[in-house]
């Protein structure tokens, strides 16, 4: 079916970037760069001055490259531009002539976004023009990283007086029951400022918020220059008065970037209602400026939408940070399910292993929604699909810790990668695969380097030797790597399946990502499962997954109340939430007509308890009984 202009559906990871496009004329094209915003090539022979025979798999066979930067793999600075690509000839001209000995992997790069460049290869557009009227669906872990990597805002942190310490203090639970050393909490905030002002638990004023001391903040912060400010108030919640008063003066003052708890999240807890205040504000600054040098790039008549971790889409100039956590691995569990019930599977375990991290959810006909997010050390109230993520992709480090193997934490990343991408790279899962003859280097959109894989792995079994004085064959320590893995990959499962009560016997397992069909039978094998659904494009689900979310908004109110007590105001509060969800979809263009309710849910809990359970209604008697 023909569209009216390009669309462009796009997930940024933190090691690829993958774009599905569809053309007015209904085509669709498949592209995959860089996470770094660069394509790698391989430079063959110099057959001129300034002119080389090249290798590529770029998905293109169109000159749009002229001006781009051309580096050698590995240097930070570009040694030339490009003048012009032959593609019929392979033929690279450069700017600048190069003496090269042998084979010379390269990259090129816009210096744009990674989304740009992947709209750019998409829609043939070249450096100098702009591009086509398009829609682009946005997924990506630039939050998720900046958390992760601790490459936020300098953020202040405002306060009741008396809870300075709040976050500081947390909630006192031990992470590590036997950990004597005991590590002192990471805060995303630089300063802290106590607020002269107090609320009861109904919202009633105790002590009134003063002009003087909103006057004594701003003068406060003047001094101490933050990026971005969260604001989080004793009972705002139930009363946000003295939190409005506070952003209204700061904005007017010029201070661009402020979160209110309440407005994040308006429920009791001040713990978890000040963290979602200090994860959006330290996020602000860095996708605001993200998504705001994608638009710079796009037409006039484009659109942007960025999807959230709940698995839909809002328009990026109304969006969130704190929203954007898991909004990648959100695209693959709505790809998984549209695929899953088109082939007539009801259940379904999703298995996404990209190049940084794997990411599994459970899908029986509806998704699985937790409002509590837990990214790193940060958690907050956010509303998300359950998806649980280890750290095991494809570029996850195997090394040896002097006592044992292991895998991950940490990941080789876009750059310098696994040590088969030629960049100095450590051993990783990829390059596993790659000497267990799982890969095959000419599906891959960049150069392979099998020797170097093969070194960083006899690095690895000297340094065995050295340490333990133990030998142990390069086959055996690949299936270590592996095993490791797979038990790290297969244990993200059962926290969503078995320790919920499901038994992973009952569902399907379907793997996606670049790396899922690598290790989907050895997962299937561990859980007892015995179909296997491997998607068309399982390397690129996670954008098909954006590019066939729908625009949603979630809109909640807490009630603390008995139910029995509150029954004859269940409708009316229903209704004023489709109202807020409704309206805010409005106020971004859509008309009321193409607007439904599409689920309805209530978190009861037995009097006394803390836990909730999950009750999907479709109206208020339903509910009740």
């Amino acid at each position: 079916m023909a569209t009216k202009q390009w669309q462009i559906w796009i997930d940024t990871g933190g090691t690829f970037t993958d774009c599905i496009a569809q053309n007015p004329l209904g085509e669709v094209l498949r592209i995959k760069t860089l996470s770094s915003s660069r394509l790698r090539g391989r430079l063959l022979a110099k057959i001129a001055p300034k002119q080389f025979r090249f290798a590529q798999q770029w998905r293109i066979s169109q000159d749009i490259f002229q001006g781009y930067d051309f580096f050698r793999l590995g240097e930070s600075e570009a040694s030339a531009k490009i003048e012009s690509i032959d593609f019929q000839n392979s033929i690279l001209a450069l700017s600048q002539d190069l003496e090269i000995e042998g084979e010379v992997d390269f990259e090129i790069t816009t210096h744009e976004e990674a989304p740009i460049l992947a709209a750019r290869i998409a829609t043939k557009t070249p450096l100098h023009q702009v591009l086509p009227p398009l829609t682009m669906r946005l997924g990506s872990t630039k939050g998720t990283n900046a958390l992760l990597e601790k490459k936020g805002a300098k953020i202040a942190f405002l306060v009741t007086k008396g809870f300075k310490d709040l976050l500081y203090i947390g909630t006192q639970q031990r992470p590590n029951l036997f950990q004597l050393n005991i590590p002192e909490p990471e805060l995303l905030y630089t300063d802290v400022i106590e607020v002269e002002e107090r609320l009861d638990a109904s919202g009633a004023i105790l002590k009134p918020l003063s002009i003087l001391e909103i006057e004594r903040i701003i003068s406060e912060l003047q001094t101490k220059k933050p990026e971005a400010i969260a604001i989080a108030l004793l009972h705002a919640y139930r009363n946000p008065i003295h939190e409005k008063m506070l952003e209204e003066a700061l904005i007017r003052d010029g201070f661009r970037f402020v979160s209110l708890s309440n407005a994040l999240t308006p429920s009791i807890k001040i713990l978890p209602r000040a963290q979602t205040a200090v994860v959006n504000a330290y996020l602000a600054p860095v996708l605001r400026n993200y998504l705001q040098n994608i638009q710079s790039k796009l037409n006039t008549a484009s659109k942007l939408l960025v999807m959230t971790s709940a698995g839909g889409l809002i328009d990026a100039n109304y969006f969130n940070p704190k929203d954007s956590l898991l909004s990648g691995p959100a695209g693959g569990v709505v790809g998984a399910a549209r695929i899953a019930q088109m082939l007539g599977f009801e259940k379904v375990l999703t298995f996404d292993m990209g190049g940084t991290s794997t990411d599994a959810a459970r899908f029986d006909g509806s998704y699985d929604y937790r409002f509590a997010t837990k990214v790193g050390n940060a958690e907050m109230l956010n509303p998300s699909l359950a998806i649980e993520t280890v750290a095991a992709g494809g570029g996850s480090i195997c090394y040896f810790d002097g006592y044992k193997l292991c895998v991950g934490p940490e990941s080789a990343g876009a750059s310098p990668g696994p040590a088969c991408y030629g960049a100095g790279g450590p051993l990783t899962i990829t390059d596993v695969n790659l000497l267990l003859s799982k890969l095959d280097p000419s599906a891959m959109g960049i150069p392979i380097h099998l020797d170097l894989a093969k070194q960083a792995l006899k690095k690895l079994q000297k340094n065995i030797i050295l340490a333990k004085g133990t030998y142990y064959s390069e086959k055996e320590l690949l299936l270590g790597f592996e095993k490791i893995a797979n038990e790290k990959m297969a244990d993200a499962i059962r926290r969503i399946s078995v320790a919920k009560g499901f038994d992973p016997k009952d569902y399907a397992l379907l793997a996606f990502g670049g790396a899922g069909g690598l290790h989907a039978c050895k997962i299937a094998e561990l859980l007892g499962m015995d179909n296997i659904i491997l998607p068309y494009d399982g390397g690129l689900l996670s954008a098909y997954g954006i590019g066939n979310a729908r625009v949603e908004r979630l809109a909640e109110q807490q009630i603390l109340q008995l139910l029995n007590d509150y029954k004859d105001n269940l409708l009316e509060t229903l209704n004023n939430l489709i109202k807020k969800a409704s309206l805010d979809l409005q106020e971004e263009g859509y008309v009321i007509n193409d607007i439904e309710v599409i689920h309805q849910f209530a978190y009861l809990r037995f009097k006394g308890q803390d836990s909730t359970l999950e009750v999907s209604f479709e109206n208020v008697e339903q509910l009740l009984t």
